[in-house]
């Protein structure tokens, strides 16, 4: 199977899928919208077709072995939830039905690991956990899980789909950038002197994009994979980033509170910049509310999935930064 057709294509996580595949000698088909930048130098094939269009979806599958389905609406600040809902969960069903229409032989769906109802914080979470089911989660968090249901009905009529769940993804390839690369920056750049007292569980794109390659083969129908690397704190991430490139940027912690103090002020920052915040509610309530002990060991076992260190991951990425002049 060597013939890809993805959704989400010209994302941090799409973008760098792609380019695996391409090495891998894959032809691939991306469903598009309007930034392409990431792809544009790559020899791919582009599709403009809506995510809602069912019929020249399928058409467009056609002689492809396999979808992998990334596209989504992953913002945390100004969420049309009405949106969000008909992008994450009715666009999931419409690739679902075309797939099964085109004869796909694999889905490969992108869920996340807050798909997942992240208490209680300190047990291990694994992919027996319950999905979110309640109003009161983020919006994303919510379609995300409800994507999910989409992909499990489509199942049970018949489509080999596996799912993957992803912690916080960061590393190279990141042209837009994302809200972790544009952080990355602004650490590297002396803009962030000060780390906030919390952490996440990082993932390398490079990492997660081998493990859903392995998963085209090696993934069980039904089954759902957490792609997970470790947790590290934002003192980690600053120290990290001041080793190598060996400059003075780090000057201390301060409390997780101090984040709603700022928050004005973050969205002052977006509006005079026109850049996306890097603080605002929905990232408050992510880092609030994220179980620190996750396990791997089931895409290490079936997907071979290794992750690697964080400091290999920073280094990679300040030197992808670096050889695109900071983007």
């Amino acid at each position: 199977m060597k013939n890809a057709f993805i959704t989400g294509a010209s994302g941090h996580l799409g973008s760098c899928l792609v380019r695996y595949l391409l090495k891998d000698n894959w032809t691939v088909k991306c469903l598009v919208n309007k930034d392409t930048r990431s792809i544009d130098c790559l020899d791919v094939e582009k599709i403009y077709v809506s995510i809602f269009d069912e019929p020249n979806l399928a058409k467009a599958m056609m002689g492809c072995d396999v979808v992998f389905h990334l596209a989504a609406i992953v913002a945390q600040e100004k969420v049309d939830y009405k949106n969000m809902k008909k992008v994450n969960v009715d666009g999931t069903k419409s690739i679902c039905n075309a797939a099964l229409k085109s004869k796909i032989n694999k889905l490969i769906y992108f869920s996340s690991i807050h798909a997942f109802n992240q208490f209680p914080y300190q047990t291990v979470l694994d992919e027996k956990r319950k999905l979110v089911d309640t109003q009161s989660a983020s919006s994303y968090d919510l379609t995300k899980a409800m994507a999910q249901k989409e992909v499990y009905k489509a199942v049970e009529k018949g489509l080999d789909a596996s799912i993957l769940h992803p912690t916080g993804v960061i590393g190279p390839y990141d042209y837009k950038p994302s809200r972790m690369g544009q952080m990355i920056l602004d650490i590297k750049n002396k803009r962030m002197p000060l780390a906030i007292k919390a952490g996440y569980n990082w993932v390398d794109v490079r990492d997660v994009c081998s493990a859903a390659i392995k998963c085209v083969r090696h993934g069980k129908k039904g089954q759902n994979y957490i792609i997970s690397g470790r947790w590290q704190s934002f003192k980690d991430l600053s120290i990290i980033i001041q080793e190598k490139i060996d400059k003075k940027i780090y000057y201390g912690e301060i409390p997780f509170l101090f984040l709603y103090i700022i928050l004005p002020f973050s969205k002052l920052w977006s509006l005079l910049t026109k850049k996306r915040e890097l603080i605002n509610l929905g990232s408050i309530y992510t880092l609030k509310n994220q179980c620190l002990k996750i396990s791997y060991e089931l895409a290490k076992n079936e997907l071979n999935h290794k992750p690697r260190s964080i400091h290999s991951t920073i280094s990679d990425t300040l030197s992808w930064f670096d050889s695109e002049h900071d983007i």
